[in-house]
């Protein structure tokens, strides 16, 4: 009895991705078959329960068993709920808008695998070789991925059309709730819009990943490498920001205590009034601010730039000529505020308040309100 999936012949001669890559088993009969491997191939829906039924026999060591081994094959779409692909070889493989929820790839070869806009609820890629693969939009729900490497990724192609290609795992505007992604090698990682609620990140390499624009709330950092992890930009709520280590982060700053929020709001209005003589300019490039109360207040030509000022109250505020420029406006009150000749490019103002506002050209400058 033949083991390879029916109705395709497998190739050998294949290109191979960077680093080790787990040697193929041979089939659990004892044949002295060489490797078998799916490439290139279009996977209907009937051939993957094939293929699954002939993995489960692999790790079962049962007679007839086939590691399933695919490279650049094509499972958008597909349902592989509740599958069992531990060990398993989906190198480069396309699962986009795929259903694996409850499905098992713990130990598997995702080698730049690509998840985009698939469920991935409760998957588990727990030790899962991930490197470069691509979670863009995905919902990743109690998802485990503990231990997995998702570091950068370096596929070479070989033959007439041989190339190169390098990238590194993203999980830009991913969910990740419940997400269990301890231990996990994540260096160079994006997180960019991505939502992070209850995900545990303990332990993980997450040197020089990049989460602007991504929310986190009661993400778990203990233990994690931070290493010029830019968080910049990040939303995160005030108890993951008090418990977190960020010393090797480039992070948002804290906000200012109250009193001390004071004393620089009086010092920037006397450098107003004393036309940039006395007083110091408010800074708040990089401040995390979401959620204070600054209604009403003479904030002219202030530096905002990236701070994150969601759900602030900004309400009738002076912000002419301020530098609001890649901040997170989400949520905030500017109702009636002064906006003329402020900087707004590349800011975020989703769900912002903006009733009344005043904006425009600044009298007696050439400053003009700018946005993106």
């Amino acid at each position: 009895m033949s083991t390879k999936p029916p109705g395709i012949q497998p190739q050998t001669n294949v290109g191979s991705a960077s680093g080790s890559r787990p040697k193929d088993a041979r089939a659990a009969d004892g044949g002295a078959q060489g490797p078998k491997i799916v490439e290139g191939k279009r996977i209907p829906q009937e051939l993957l329960a094939r293929i699954e039924e002939l993995h489960r026999r692999y790790l079962l060591r049962k007679p007839n068993g086939w590691r399933a081994h695919l490279r650049d094959c094509d499972l958008s779409g597909l349902d592989l709920r509740n599958l069992n692909f531990c060990e398993a070889q989906f190198v480069s493989c396309n699962f986009a808008n795929a259903d694996l929820e409850d499905a098992k790839f713990s130990r598997a070869d995702l080698f730049s695998a690509n998840f985009d806009h698939a469920n991935l609820t409760r998957t588990n890629f727990d030790g899962a070789d991930l490197r470069g693969a691509q979670f863009e939009g995905a919902e990743l729900n109690a998802a485990t991925l503990d231990g997995a490497n998702l570091g950068l990724g370096v596929v070479f192609k070989h033959g007439a059309d041989s190339s190169i290609r390098q990238s590194v795992s993203s999980f830009k505007s991913a969910n990740l709730r419940g997400t269990n992604l301890s231990g996990a090698k994540l260096s160079g990682a994006s997180f960019e819009g991505a939502a992070l609620d209850r995900v545990n990140l303990k332990g993980a390499d997450l040197r020089d990943t990049k989460f602007a624009g991504a929310k986190l709330v009661d993400v778990l950092l203990a233990a994690a490498n931070l290493d010029d992890a830019d968080l910049r930009e990040a939303i995160m709520d005030e108890d993951t920001f008090k418990r977190t280590e960020l010393s090797g982060a480039r992070r948002t700053r804290r906000a200012p205590a109250p009193e001390r929020l004071e004393e620089i709001l009086a010092a920037h209005i006397l450098w107003i009034h004393s036309d940039r003589r006395e007083g110091i300019r408010a800074d708040f490039t990089d401040t995390f601010l979401g959620g204070c109360n600054l209604a009403g207040r003479i904030l002219a030509g202030a530096k905002f730039e990236r701070a994150i000022l969601t759900d602030a109250n900004l309400q009738g505020a002076i912000l002419a000529a301020a530098n609001l420029r890649g901040a997170v406006l989400t949520g905030a009150n500017l109702s009636r505020a002064d906006l003329r000749g402020a900087d707004l490019r590349d800011a975020d103002l989703s769900g912002a308040k903006q009733d009344r506002v005043l904006t425009g050209n600044l009298d007696g400058t050439s400053l003009a309100t700018r946005r993106a």
